[in-house]
């Protein structure tokens, strides 16, 4: 939203602090994801169960009042749910998680978009992978009900600039 944008970055106008549950929702998978990737640095393999379950505790533990439903039909239960979804479909979708190896968890990139190094931006890669041939991966989660079109991802410029920030950074 543009007057939002408008609001917060350029008034600066300070607001009392709310989180969507989708964004609560993301961030509970994301911190799940990020729990068994960084278990396994530590040859430590979570089974399907023990991601739920730790899914479970993180939701109980960071739930609030504040956090905002706006679908008025829909339930905490119901995103807990699909969180348990999007755990369950990943696990069986990647195990036994050795696509690549995990170079980074939660890294934060400031890196330069311009030669002289004048104009910079900021970044947080959830995760990046080397690849058996050497190709770096970077993973973004996401959780969303709906795949993005093909055109959605090529108008996205967040892993594109991710890209930049890598080469800039892992350059050999």
């Amino acid at each position: 939203c543009p007057q939002k944008y408008k609001l917060h970055y350029i008034d600066r106008v300070e607001t009392e602090i709310e989180e969507s549950i989708e964004a609560f929702l993301g961030s509970r998978v994301h911190d799940t994801l990020e729990r068994l990737y960084h278990d396994l640095r530590y040859k430590k393999e979570n089974s399907l169960e023990d991601l739920i379950n730790l899914f479970h505790n993180e939701w109980k533990k960071n739930w609030n009042g504040n956090i905002v439903i706006v679908k008025k039909d829909l339930k905490p239960e119901n995103y807990q749910k699909m969180g348990v979804k999007y755990i369950t479909d990943y696990y069986n979708r990647y195990k036994p998680f050795n696509q690549g190896k995990t170079i980074t968890l939660e890294n934060e990139m400031i890196f330069a978009l311009d030669e002289s190094g004048d104009y910079k931006i900021k970044g947080l890669i959830d995760r990046l992978t080397e690849k058996k041939d050497g190709v770096y991966e970077i993973h973004d989660y996401k959780t969303s009900i709906r795949l993005p079109s093909v055109e959605d991802i090529q108008s996205d410029r967040q892993l594109a600039l991710y890209a930049i920030g890598v080469k800039q950074t892992y350059q050999n």
